[in-house]
């Protein structure tokens, strides 16, 4: 497996990290709640999505190196 392998798939996982935010995050905003119960099932939402992108650096990092 050559560098260039390596990065498509980080690529892709970053991707779908990004699009499970965002698509998570309108699902958010658009449900018919209070603002205040919006707010923080985006913060909690943000900070599970902060775990998981630290969680999957660290394992990309063993694998790449």
């Amino acid at each position: 497996m050559d560098k260039s392998d390596k990065n498509v798939g980080l690529v892709a996982l970053f991707s779908f990290l990004i699009g499970g935010a965002v698509g998570a995050g309108l699902a958010l905003l658009l449900a018919p709640q209070t603002g205040a119960k919006t707010r923080r099932q985006i913060r909690h939402l943000a900070e599970d999505m902060a775990d998981q992108a630290s969680e999957y650096a660290g394992i990309l990092k063993k694998k790449v190196f």
